[in-house]
């Protein structure tokens, strides 16, 4: 992950992740606490984007369930494969793994995005 002096790529790989929505709150949560679980983060982005559906699914199973199978096949993934977390798939558990400059600019992304709530 980015270092002092790092390339073009590395900040435009952080930004790409940072860009969406459910990987933002999962980092926010992850950066807040150290470690967490799938499960844990499921009902945190549940109970954020799911507000005000009106297709009844506010709340159910089957939306938490989707929002799990999307963290643990697209967006854990890619936040582990750019080791900003550690995600194991036989415990769910979800740690905290950048490196002091990342969290540096998670940090100053995480509160700019809490300041526009």
């Amino acid at each position: 992950m980015p270092e002092s002096g790092a390339n073009d790529a590395d900040l435009s790989a952080v930004w790409h992740l940072l860009s969406d929505p459910r990987r933002r709150c999962v980092l926010e949560q992850v950066y807040s606490t150290e470690r967490t679980t799938l499960t844990a983060l499921a009902r945190r982005i549940e109970s954020r984007t799911e507000v005000g559906r009106s297709d009844g699914e506010t709340g159910t199973a089957a939306s938490r369930r989707r929002i799990e199978i999307a963290l643990a096949h697209d967006h854990l993934p890619r936040l582990a494969d750019h080791g900003v977390i550690a995600y194991d798939p036989s415990t769910l558990e979800v740690v905290l793994t950048a490196d002091f400059e990342t969290r540096r600019l998670l940090e100053a992304v995480l509160e700019s995005d809490v300041a526009v709530r």
